[in-house]
């Protein structure tokens, strides 16, 4: 709750700085293993600019970010968990690349060992970045896309469901492992994302160098939170 609502907190702060009408977060329960279909909040009314767009897109993925990293440098200080011997399965979590240079930089990752419930957490966090940063509909990276590209930003979201039936594709027959994760997304993103994304009242004027900058940067790092198949059992 606290790197999902850290995402949410965010993208309200900023909103808010920029005098927007926008409800707190609040979590949508659900009966899984993380126990939650994540945090939204709602926005009324239409967004002033471009800059203002890509300004609370991109807030949510940078605090949820910092808090997955956080809470993976406290969860790692903790003592791990030993697998048990008649366990009938376990669940293997694939760790993305700033997962692994955080832990080869605080040290307490033993692969041999259950990672601690905080670190997990984390884990989530990061997980919940990248699919967040998908450049397609009414994802944090689509608006940050819409903010960047303006309305050209319609031919990336258009081919996003392609690229990601692709990559599950590729994960099924040519991995043999469970790509079901990016087929829902896929399927997702070209349901939802057909509907197009809502303009700015002023959407002519483009944002500015230092914030492309740091779009690309944070497009990045959300790289850096992906693997292809996140969880084996």
């Amino acid at each position: 709750m606290f790197v999902l609502g850290s995402h949410e907190m965010g993208h309200y702060i900023v909103a808010k700085m920029h005098g927007m009408k926008t409800s707190l977060p609040y979590f949508i329960p659900f009966p899984h293993l993380i126990g939650t279909m994540g945090a939204v909040i709602k926005h009324r009314g239409p967004i002033p600019s471009r800059t203002t767009l890509f300004d609370v897109a991109v807030a949510g993925p940078i605090v949820g970010l910092v808090a997955s990293v956080l809470v993976i440098i406290i969860g790692l200080s903790l003592p791990p968990i030993p697998v048990p011997q008649d366990s009938l399965f376990t669940i293997q979590l694939s760790l993305p690349i700033l997962f692994t240079i955080i832990a080869d930089f605080v040290g307490g990752y033993d692969p041999e060992m259950v990672i601690h419930p905080v670190v997990f957490a984390g884990w989530v966090g990061m997980l919940v970045t990248t699919l967040n940063l998908i450049p397609a509909g009414q994802l944090d990276g689509g608006h940050m896309m819409r903010a960047i590209l303006g309305p050209r930003s319609a031919y990336v979201s258009a081919i996003m469901p392609l690229i990601l039936l692709s990559i599950s594709m590729y994960i099924f027959f040519i991995l043999q492992q469970n790509g079901t994760m990016w087929l829902f997304w896929g399927i997702l993103i070209a349901l939802f994302a057909s509907s197009g994304h809502p303009e700015p009242l002023e959407d002519s004027e483009s944002i500015s160098r230092s914030r492309m900058i740091l779009g690309i940067l944070t497009f990045i790092a959300g790289l850096m939170c992906a693997t292809l198949t996140p969880i084996q059992i």
